[in-house]
């Protein structure tokens, strides 16, 4: 039984908002986690609902979304906002807190509630929309690079490593043919290469950064950032790590989901940016790796290959070769969207 409405009626309720004007405009699909976030009206203002689990990840390579670095998030986001950088913009219940504890169906929950940004999402790329993204990124990090938080400073490095290591273990746990094994074997080597490839310096221009693929960017219908929604992947990247997703997501021209690449696309990107009078040399060595990782080991690849892997004899002999040579094709047209 759906009991959203009670939940939400609850949860508003502390932010000093009437919950019998309660209407749930939608439930937004597409979230993960064991969170859920909603699109509710009271009266004619429009606001943005989140519930943030306690327990959002099987593994240990994300950093856990706490309680206090949830307040850093919000810090951090009312930093963005007084510094012209269009963050959704949050509120703090009537006690001054950031969000309010709840249990919901047995589960636990942080609900939090922000303005809700009207516009578009621009997911098909062309070069005005990845010049303007760049252009938009480096004023962020330019801006985000002045805040000082209390959260660990991780690179993608060791995500990189720690996802590796459970491919290979679960590789030693399973029954594979000796073709497929060795198919997964030169992979496991090619992305060794690029993990090497890619820390060949070290990663130590920290700075705090947020999810900005094209899901989380809204633009109004004459092509302008109006406003940034993602909060809940806020934390320190090295700088260069964050310029490679980037490239990686504003380089689609035929949307997010797919495996085309435009290197005219990610020119553009770095146009933008003002990549030129940032990178140093060895920056430019090693982002081609950076941005094979970002699409060739990252989670959903490292996911869909672990339930392969898996399946074991239950699953077609050509499955883990078809999965494997995809992404394979895939790397090769990531890695050549920037020259060394």
């Amino acid at each position: 039984m759906d009991n959203s409405v009670a939940i939400l009626r609850e949860a508003i309720e502390d932010y000093g908002l009437d919950p019998d004007k309660l209407i749930i405009v939608k439930k937004l699909s597409g979230h993960s986690h064991g969170d859920s976030h909603y699109q509710i009206r009271i009266q004619d203002k429009c606001y943005s609902a989140r519930f943030i689990s306690n327990k959002r990840y099987d593994h240990d390579v994300f950093i856990d979304l706490t309680d206090a670095v949830l307040e850093q998030q919000m810090k951090f986001i009312d930093f963005l906002n007084g510094h012209g950088i269009p963050f959704m913009r949050r509120f703090t219940t009537l006690t001054g807190h950031s969000f309010k504890k709840l249990n919901w169906n047995g589960t636990d929950y942080r609900f939090l509630l922000f303005e809700w940004i009207d516009g578009i999402h621009m997911t098909r790329c062309t070069e005005k929309i990845a010049y303007k993204s760049g252009v938009m990124a480096r004023q962020y990090h330019n801006v985000s690079s002045k805040f000082n938080a209390s959260l660990p400073k991780i690179s993608h490095f060791e995500g990189s490593m720690k996802w590796l290591s459970m491919i290979k273990d679960t590789a030693g746990n399973a029954s594979l043919a000796p073709e497929n094994s060795a198919i997964l074997q030169e992979y496991i080597q090619l992305a060794e290469h690029h993990i090497e490839a890619a820390y060949s310096s070290p990663a130590n221009d920290f700075i705090m950064q947020s999810d900005l693929n094209p899901l989380n960017i809204v633009w109004d219908e004459g092509e302008n950032i109006v406003g940034l929604v993602d909060f809940e992947h806020i934390g320190y990247t090295d700088r260069v790590e964050g310029l490679a997703w980037l490239i990686k997501w504003y380089s689609r021209p035929e949307g997010i989901a797919s495996h085309s690449f435009s290197p005219h696309l990610a020119h553009s990107l770095l146009q933008g940016y003002g990549a030129e009078d940032f990178l140093r040399p060895e920056d430019w060595m090693r982002l081609p790796s950076l941005i094979w990782l970002t699409g060739c080991l990252n989670w959903g690849f490292v996911r869909a290959t672990i339930q392969i892997l898996q399946g074991g004899e239950k699953q077609p002999a050509f499955q883990l070769q078809q999965h494997l040579n995809k992404y394979r094709q895939r790397g090769e047209k990531l890695s050549s969207l920037v020259s060394k």
